[in-house]
């Protein structure tokens, strides 16, 4: 009996909660991982044009993961949602309330990328290659012109948000992992 409900254990509500966790972390883990690796074996521009098709897709998965994961948290742990009556318990004397921020701390951080980061780096991406073959230059030679070195401003600008914005979610999907597991 105990061998069946073992095998039976991914199928429950609380199996089905870490699956969608570990898919959320493994899918960041992965991300970041094959973007390196991508990103040393492309052409740079291919390799933009590649992030800025899979990015959309990677940032959608995660935020739809994410996002189950934190209505299976509530399915749970019914007191974190507060009414007029109940206090919100999102505070350190109750660990359902710490995994609770730290499933919103990784999903507001995945949905800020989908909806404004991610696009407005890939734009100025855009921007930068149109710009390279104007002038007939990389962005990384010398004497490029003041409108390319803007474009490399703002380009770094917004991929380094959407870089710690990633980071900070995978951080959140990790310690939550942690705090599970004490």
């Amino acid at each position: 009996m105990a061998i069946f409900q073992s095998a039976l254990a991914p199928f429950t509500v609380k199996g089905f909660y870490l699956i969608t966790w570990g898919t959320a972390l493994g899918t960041n883990v992965w991300n970041t991982v094959s973007g390196y690796r991508t990103y040393k074996t492309l052409p740079r521009q291919t390799f933009g044009t590649l992030q800025s098709r899979l990015q959309p897709l990677y940032f959608t998965f995660s935020s739809i993961a994410t996002s189950t994961l934190l209505f299976t948290h509530y399915w749970f742990h019914p007191g974190l949602i507060s009414s007029p009556r109940v206090p919100p318990h999102h505070n350190s004397d109750y660990p359902e309330g710490i995994q609770a921020l730290l499933i919103i701390g990784s999903l507001i951080p995945q949905l800020l990328n989908l909806i404004v980061v991610s696009p407005l780096a890939s734009d100025v991406m855009f921007e930068r290659h149109r710009q390279e073959r104007v002038e007939g230059k990389e962005y990384d030679e010398p004497n490029v012109s003041e409108t390319l070195q803007k474009l490399n401003k703002k380009f770094s600008l917004y991929h380094g948000i959407a870089s710690a914005l990633n980071t900070v979610s995978f951080l959140a999907l990790a310690g939550l992992g942690l705090h599970v597991s004490m």
